[in-house]
């Protein structure tokens, strides 16, 4: 039985390197698909060492190929990473801006919680940091850009919320 077991992870082993050969070789010949899921795999540890840097140099191809999802990839990645190294702060508090203010406090615990949701594919959470991105949030600076990609992306899984941002923002262009 313990045979069967190793003969099958060694298969297991050798498919997934040659798909990621293959994933390799289409990155490099611009295959902006590839090159996201080479970043998911290793920002991930998917079958292979998690190594962020490479993540990060896969995200960041296909960024540079014009793709919003791995634009949002190294956002998230950014986020984390600035949570991790205590970049922000314990209370930061959320002010949206309208007819009424509304104050809102998340905990960086909290904030961890919206960014793994995010990465699960939550569109709520998309929405929650497309808000923080927009109106700025403690420590983090408001980023328009990055705000109006997040709320596309939360557009995008269904958010009708984000929706309505969208509209607004395109009828006061």
């Amino acid at each position: 039985m313990k045979k069967i077991f190793f003969i099958l992870l060694g298969f297991s082993f050798f498919a997934l390197s040659a798909n990621l050969d293959e994933l390799k070789k289409e990155g490099r010949d611009g295959n902006i698909d590839a090159l996201i899921r080479l970043g998911y795999i290793y920002e991930t540890g998917s079958g292979v060492k998690a190594d962020l840097q490479k993540a990060i140099r896969y995200y960041r191809q296909a960024a540079e190929l014009g793709s919003e999802d791995a634009k949002l990839a190294l956002a998230l990645l950014d986020l984390h990473s600035k949570i991790n190294t205590k970049v922000v702060s314990l209370s930061n508090s959320v002010v949206i801006k309208g007819e009424n203010k509304l104050t809102y406090k998340l905990s960086v615990s909290d904030l961890k919680n919206v960014l793994k949701r995010a990465k699960e594919g939550d569109k709520d959470a998309f929405f929650t940091l497309a808000t923080i991105y927009d109106n700025g949030y403690g420590d983090i600076k408001a980023d328009k850009e990055r705000a109006l990609a997040l709320y596309k992306k939360a557009a995008k899984l269904g958010s009708n919320k984000a929706k309505s941002i969208l509209l607004l923002k395109q009828s006061q262009k």
